[in-house]
């Protein structure tokens, strides 16, 4: 029978049952089976093949406003967009969906149940619940091993037991399974409300985000702070146009954005700050606003489908006009031209020195200053001539042996010279004729650490060995030996 008849034949027995009070029937549509109740429609099975899937606002003029119990229980879905006119998913909707990681919410959801996404191990990184959400069902997302927060609005009523932070394993002692709380879990709420509540009875984490502590909410943009102190896009939930992300907040450096951090926001451009080196997963994925991004040089990481991507139902597809802006060999360039996008350059590499040359005496060192504006990984120092002088990745330069060589700053091909004159230490004089009973001063020039200075006949001439200060005792010739930088000076003294 075709769709069109079998929704016929169903309207009918509608029309026919209504009178008994048998408001609930069962029908198949595409990949859905669907129970249409009260004049609206459930999602109760999934029969496709796809791993990418957007679930149907309607069917045969009904309204599909929630998901049944296990409808897509086991499925092997890697990312699902549940519609807005969904309202509840029900228990085990979801459950041990093992390749699922990413979920967009229906923005007018009131109720997840029990065990909904249950054993979902890959589920992203982070969730931000809807505004409208009022409850989260026992155990619903226990054994989510790669959720590591979630953002739970105020508008959450009930959170049920073990929902959220925790997994269920086998007790080592006893060998009976257990509820076990996670170490690194958190969630991310606000103070007197449900979310507080949880956390304090099921002794999760809890980063209250009206205080601002390891937890911000600024113009619209959620942050996390991670444990290495830097902070994470991980939603956007505002309806600008042109969001501009810090590159601080509340004194911590935004480091990355998270995955699906402004999925089908309204943007039509972003700042994105020198201070990310990150961006996560489609988080930037359904963004039809949205035509091109300057990613900075900074950035090393862009993971999969973060940007120039929506998806049309069935499968990530790329937009056609989107134009990627970044630096020549970045990690910008790598991702627009291995997808086929547009490439701009935007950025230019520029290598600055404070100055082109210095001195440096051997076994001493200098440091050559070396300003990079849009650099594209390490700056590298390397020296000509490792035998003359050697400097580090830093740009340190030692002195090993007397003469020139030219230390080669580089970055993204960019490169700039910087020459070194090696030399030996020396005294401030050679050779000195003094008079007896007077103090005078040897100085060396190019010293490293302390010079020791010896007198060579210490009954015409005495000399202090720490500062060089040295006075002539008697009439006759002698020297002053100084030992520093590991070799030997000397100058001649004539006594009158």
């Amino acid at each position: 029978m075709k769709l069109k008849n079998l929704i016929c034949v169903a309207l009918s027995l509608v029309m026919l049952t209504g009178i008994f009070s048998i408001n609930t029937f069962a029908v198949t549509g595409g990949d859905f089976e669907y129970s249409l109740i009260d004049g609206s429609a459930e999602i109760t099975a999934y029969k496709g093949s796809s791993d990418s899937v957007t679930i149907p606002e309607a069917f045969g003029g009904y309204t599909v406003t929630s998901i049944g119990e296990q409808a897509f229980r086991r499925s092997t879905l890697k990312s699902v967009v549940i519609p807005d006119t969904v309202k509840e998913i029900k228990a085990d909707a979801f459950a041990d969906s093992c390749s699922l990681t990413t979920v967009k919410f229906s923005s007018n959801l009131e109720a997840i149940g029990d065990t909904a996404f249950y054993n979902c191990e890959n589920l992203s990184s982070a969730l931000r619940f809807p505004e409208s959400l009022k409850t989260i069902g026992n155990s619903a997302f226990e054994n989510c091993w790669d959720m590591s927060y979630a953002v739970i609005p105020e508008s959450v009523e009930d959170i049920g037991y073990c929902a959220l932070g925790y997994y269920y394993d086998t007790d080592s002692a006893d060998k009976k399974y257990y509820d076990f709380k996670r170490s690194d879990f958190r969630i991310l709420g606000y103070k007197n409300t449900e979310a507080e509540n949880y956390c304090d009875s099921q002794s999760v984490d809890f980063y209250d985000l009206s205080t601002g502590v390891n937890a911000f909410t600024s113009n619209g943009i959620d942050y996390f702070v991670n444990t290495d102190s830097e902070a994470e896009v991980i939603a956007f939930a505002d309806t600008s146009a042109a969001p501009a992300i810090p590159s601080e907040i509340n004194g911590y450096s935004v480091k990355s954005i998270g995955d699906m951090a402004f999925y089908a926001s309204a943007l039509k451009s972003v700042t994105i700050p020198e201070s990310v080196t990150k961006i996560g997963e489609w988080a930037f994925e359904n963004c039809d606003n949205l035509k091109s991004v300057k990613v900075p040089p900074t950035v090393t990481t862009i993971n999969e489908g973060a940007f120039g991507y929506y998806y049309d139902g069935f499968v990530n597809r790329k937009y056609d006009d989107f134009t990627i802006c970044g630096a020549e060999n970045s990690a910008a360039q790598t991702y627009a031209e291995s997808l086929g996008f547009e490439f701009d350059e935007a950025y230019t590499t520029v290598v600055t020195l404070s100055k082109s040359s210095g001195t440096v005496y051997l076994n001493g060192s200098l440091k050559v200053k070396a300003k990079v504006k849009n650099p594209i990984g390490k700056t590298t120092f390397t020296s000509a001539d490792k035998k003359i002088a050697k400097v580090t990745l830093s740009g340190t330069v030692s002195g090993i042996k007397k003469g020139k060589v030219k230390i080669i700053i580089a970055n993204n091909n960019v490169k700039k010279t910087f020459t070194v004159n090696v030399k030996k230490p020396k005294l401030n004089k050679t050779s000195v004729t003094i008079k007896r009973n007077k103090i005078y001063k040897l100085k060396v020039i190019g010293k490293v650490g302390a010079a020791k200075f010896i007198s060579g006949n210490k009954n015409i001439l005495k000399v202090n060995s720490k500062n060089g200060n040295y006075k002539g005792l008697a009439p006759g010739k002698t020297y002053i030996s100084v030992k520093t930088n590991g070799i030997k000076l000397k100058c001649k003294v004539t006594i009158k």
